[in-house]
């Protein structure tokens, strides 16, 4: 036979679990579903938005109004939350508005919080995810600009540097040309003349010296007296004999 202090034991936790099984049945008949099971009214104070979203007329926008206007005194009171007047008309007798202050109220306010939580975090990690993506396109587009830039520029310097060494090219031939048959330089445009540098003085076209003196450059006339040079004493190929 079980001893008194057992059985005291025994009687104690019992009740114990009694009344804790008790509180957990009256919070989950507190925190349940608001719908319309039974004919029981939805609480405009304490539903869901799921659970508003099954009434006529009111669509997740609506539900979102109704659920930013708590608390309500009445059902009246949805106008202030911008609820079209015919969608107030339809479902007041399906809905019904409990104080706030009760421990019923407070906690359907605070499942409906949690599920605001809850759509705020999907809604940012969703938001997230699209920048993350926008910002991985737009990297991937700026480095594709990047790199079309710098294969344009490779091949416009690479042009350049040919067309650089093909003029050098020709320069040193038409030098080594002259060196060796004593032909005059050919100016590069028309009308300029020759300034030679050793002396100061510049030819113009028609001079036995035009371009052949072995220090010089061409220039314009303008060019060559604003840089100090003086025009010399015409020669002819007769006179230098």
């Amino acid at each position: 036979m079980k001893s008194p202090s057992v059985r005291r034991v025994f009687w104690s936790a019992a009740a114990t679990l009694a009344f804790l099984l008790a509180i957990a049945l009256v919070l989950i008949a507190s925190a349940g579903p608001t719908g319309q099971a039974g004919g029981e009214r939805i609480d405009l104070n304490t539903a869901s938005r799921a659970a508003l979203e099954t009434l006529p007329g009111v669509d997740s926008a609506t539900a979102k109004q109704i659920t930013a206007g708590r608390p309500y005194t009445s059902v009246a009171d949805l106008s202030k939350a911008g609820v079209p007047p015919s969608t107030i008309e339809a479902i007041t007798p399906l809905v019904k508005v409990s104080p706030m202050g009760t421990a019923a109220a407070a906690t359907g306010k605070g499942t409906q919080k949690a599920a605001t939580g809850v759509g705020k975090g999907a809604d940012a990690a969703a938001s997230g995810i699209e920048k993350g993506a926008d910002a991985t396109a737009k990297g991937i587009q700026k480095g594709a600009n990047a790199t079309a830039t710098g294969v344009e520029k490779g091949v416009s310097a690479a042009t350049k540097g040919v067309q650089k060494g093909a003029e050098a090219a020709a320069s040193a031939a038409e030098k080594v040309d002259r060196t060796m048959t004593g032909a005059p330089q050919t100016p590069p445009k028309a009308g300029m003349v020759w300034a030679d540098t050793a002396t100061k003085v510049y030819y113009k076209e028609g001079d036995s010296s035009y371009g052949k003196t072995s220090k010089g450059k061409w220039l314009t006339e303008q060019e060559a007296v604003k840089e100090g040079y003086l025009l010399a004493k015409p020669k002819t190929a007769v006179e230098n004999k």
